[in-house]
């Protein structure tokens, strides 16, 4: 049994009645059992841990959330991110419909809940003290609302569905930030050796470093690595069971770097040579490098040389601009990132608005990228200047 009477800071009882806090099937739950006695307490929390056992109603919030837990979201690419939603969904919404003295029952739920419950958040401070924002809350309600399109396309329930569209909070525009060819030979100066060729591959081919590197169980290893085809297929975060496949191809570039990396370890493409000898490591070995540990390298370099807010992931980004900035085309963008709608990747079209205005203004300039010959948008030679007709004096 799991059940404890809660302390503060100073290690002395904040309450005299037992809580309860235990996980089942991956959800976690806890509260107070109501009870001053560990017997009483123990009894409380057995049979909570009975009740899940039973089928849920669906028609309850916390019957909906578990059923649609078992159904579908433990499947989820990020299962722990999910069940923590659901948990602040349901604490708080029980407390809002508590105000209004009605029944824990989704089709109680109101967009006068919905607005409510995002006010009510905005001021929760999580553990590292930070309000949450406005993205974190939208993913909540976004998350409420697919349980009751479920609730009605599959259990058939018939629940009208609050209008979430009208309490969704405004979110600031992506951050879109390129790494220049310039800061990105600085940061290597400020960057370990062995961590260079993975920098440089994050921006060439442009994926999330946790698909690249080590990091949340999944590995870059050679096997991905198609020369024959000149192919690499990442395995990337997905609804999907067993995640989603992206394959790109392998340029001149990438194939040195890929090369020069595969075999330096039995499971991983990217490596780091150990400094020194601890924790089971042996100082020169080679070992796969992780994620956290390349970001820490990233972060520091990029401190020294005077852009501390420059993330790993801008490296994506970085490879998405200098692709766009290219070819001009946003499939070609998205194929590399490997999104799966296209206004998921508009988000880098300011970068076609800038060039072309810049394309633009030389046209009409009559100048060129390489201050030759101009053309126009035809691309024949204008050898003489456009005229322009005077109106004849009546």
């Amino acid at each position: 049994m799991s059940v404890y009477r809660p302390k503060d800071k100073k290690g002395k009882y904040k309450s005299q009645e037992f809580h309860y806090d235990f996980q089942y099937k991956g959800r976690r739950y806890y509260g107070s059992t109501e009870k001053t006695t560990k017997r009483e307490a123990e009894k409380v929390e057995a049979r909570l841990r009975e009740e899940l056992k039973t089928p849920k109603d669906t028609t309850t919030i916390d019957g909906a959330f578990d059923n649609f837990w078992e159904e579908k979201a433990q499947h989820y690419s990020e299962p722990k991110a999910v069940s923590w939603r659901l948990e602040q969904l349901q604490d708080n919404l029980s407390e809002i419909l508590d105000q209004d003295r009605v029944d824990y029952n989704l089709s109680e739920i109101k967009t006068r809940h919905l607005a409510r419950y995002v006010s009510a958040r905005r001021s929760q401070p999580n553990k590292r003290g930070h309000l949450p924002q406005p993205a974190t809350i939208n993913r909540e309600l976004s998350l409420l609302r697919t349980i009751f399109n479920y609730a009605n396309d599959v259990w058939e329930l018939e629940i009208t569905v609050p209008n979430f569209k009208a309490v969704m909070l405004e979110e600031p525009d992506a951050r879109i930030v390129e790494v220049t060819a310039d800061d990105q030979a600085k940061i290597k100066e400020h960057m370990r050796e062995d961590f260079h060729d993975a920098l440089d591959f994050l921006i060439l081919a442009g994926p999330r470093a946790s698909n690249a590197l080590v990091g949340k169980g999944i590995v870059l290893t050679a096997d991905a690595v198609d020369f024959d085809h000149m192919q690499i297929t990442f395995q990337v975060k997905s609804k999907k069971p067993g995640g989603r496949r992206i394959v790109i191809p392998i340029t001149g570039p990438m194939a040195t770097i890929l090369a020069n990396n595969i075999g330096n370890h039995e499971d991983s493409v990217f490596t780091y040579v150990a400094r020194r000898t601890i924790d089971g490591r042996q100082r020169g070995a080679r070992y796969p490098l992780q994620v956290h540990t390349f970001r820490r390298e990233f972060k520091a370099a990029a401190e020294a040389i005077g852009k501390p807010k420059l993330r790993v992931h801008d490296l994506r980004h970085t490879a998405a601009t200098r692709t766009l900035r290219v070819t001009g085309n946003l499939r070609v963008a998205q194929k590399l990132l490997g999104h799966t709608r296209s206004t998921t990747t508009e988000k880098y079209a300011h970068l076609m608005t800038d060039d072309f205005a810049t394309q633009m203004e030389m046209v009409h300039s009559g100048k060129s990228q390489t201050d030759k010959k101009s053309r126009n948008i035809t691309g024949t030679s204008q050898t003489k200047p456009l005229k322009v007709l005077k109106k004849r004096r009546k």
